[in-house]
């Protein structure tokens, strides 16, 4: 979560609860595909993340993250970006992917109907119902648990 502080860093030139309509305050792969493709290539090589069509079967694949975590393909199976941790599904997010993939399309549909949210790990747009070896407990991370944080250190 520390590299989405830090992309979120390099792009702010706005005060907290400014506009986003221009995306400055958007992580750059949201706004960026060519960035994002290249992200995403790193998780792929570097953490296997797949399967590339999460509506096949995808035996050898489940089989491999089984054996690597040591648990039944069953349980692999439940170990998905989409209760990642380092998966945002923020209302904030959201709204960056929106006006990164522009009016041209659905943007909303789109980020329905792919289940996105964006990898904290790697910086890119990512689809819920895919995995990594870098899948961590705990998530999605849906920006409540920021606000609360926020919340407690105003009453200080």
């Amino acid at each position: 979560m520390a590299t989405l502080k830090r992309t979120m860093d390099q792009v702010m030139d706005k005060e907290p609860g400014e506009d986003m309509s221009a995306g400055e305050n958007c992580p750059m792969p949201t706004q960026d595909i060519t960035l994002n493709l290249k992200n995403r290539a790193k998780a792929i090589t570097s953490a296997a993340y797949g399967p590339e069509n999460p509506k096949l079967p995808n035996e050898a694949f489940w089989r491999k993250k089984a054996d690597q975590w040591d648990v039944s393909m069953d349980d692999a199976k439940q170990s998905l970006c989409g209760n990642c941790a380092a998966f945002n599904v923020s209302d904030n997010i959201k709204q960056c992917i929106a006006q990164g993939i522009g009016m041209e399309a659905d943007p909303w549909g789109t980020i329905k109907l792919a289940d996105l949210g964006y990898c904290e790990i790697f910086d890119f747009k990512c689809a819920a119902s895919r995995t990594c070896d870098a899948w961590v407990v705990g998530g999605p991370n849906t920006g409540e648990e920021t606000e609360d944080m926020e919340d407690e250190g105003e009453e200080e």
